[in-house]
């Protein structure tokens, strides 16, 4: 006798129905918090270091390239020939604790590294200068001292910077302070479908007056393929 799942078809039909009422009431949520104008961004942390430099190569010639990233294929006796390497294949390296960037760091230190990266949003949304997060951090050095700081300070995060300073903690919370009573902002956490890849989605409110691709670049160049777009409606 078969069965009777009349119970069960019942009681995941209501879980289904709930689910989707709470989808529409959290969404009627958020549209009180965020309007036209506001940021929709994806960060991905995909292709966060741009370092492999294709060299294209030459049908039925060898390459001339001699560094030390190029690959010697193998010969025999058969086949002397020696043909272009792949430039796909030459910049294709595998995902394993030997890469020297595997992908998005864990959990908790992508959000840290988001949370710093929304605080020197709000930092300037408040209408302060990035360059006095640069000058605290600088402070007291001149000449080429500084100047080789500088060099090295542009091309990390700058909030990071003043946090693990224990001279210059008090102006971290200085600037966390002032960017959250300017901007807000709610972080959605997903997988992707195809790869599992882990990245976030974010709404921001309190920046339409900020150059979204300035800001875009900036992302892009600390978590690698990002998309920043204004909410139209």
């Amino acid at each position: 006798m078969l069965r009777d799942r009349k119970r069960i078809v019942a009681r995941m039909a209501a879980n289904s129905r709930l689910r989707n009422q709470l989808v529409q009431e959290y969404g009627a949520f958020l549209r009180t918090l965020f309007g036209i104008g506001d940021w929709f961004v994806t960060l991905t942390f995909r292709d966060r270091r741009q370092d492999s430099v294709p060299v294209p190569a030459t049908s039925g010639e060898p390459r001339s390239d001699t560094s030390e990233k190029q690959r010697e294929l193998p010969t025999t006796a058969k086949d002397a020939r020696r043909y272009p390497i792949d430039p796909r294949l030459e910049c294709w390296e595998p995902d394993s604790r030997y890469r020297k960037e595997p992908g998005p760091p864990v959990r908790d230190a992508a959000l840290r590294e988001i949370e710093h990266w929304l605080l020197e949003l709000g930092w300037e949304a408040a209408g302060r200068k990035r360059q006095e997060i640069i000058g605290a951090l600088a402070q007291g050095l001149d000449g080429r001292e500084r100047a080789d700081f500088l060099r090295v300070l542009t091309k990390r995060c700058l909030l990071c910077e003043l946090y693990n300073d224990p001279v210059t903690l008090s102006f971290f919370y200085e600037v966390q302070k002032l960017a959250t009573r300017v901007v807000g902002w709610v972080i959605s956490e997903e997988f992707g479908r195809a790869g599992g890849r882990w990245h976030v989605h974010l709404l921001i409110r309190g920046v339409q007056h900020l150059r979204r691709k300035k800001w875009w670049k900036r992302a892009f160049r600390r978590f690698g393929r990002s998309r920043i777009e204004p909410i139209h409606e």
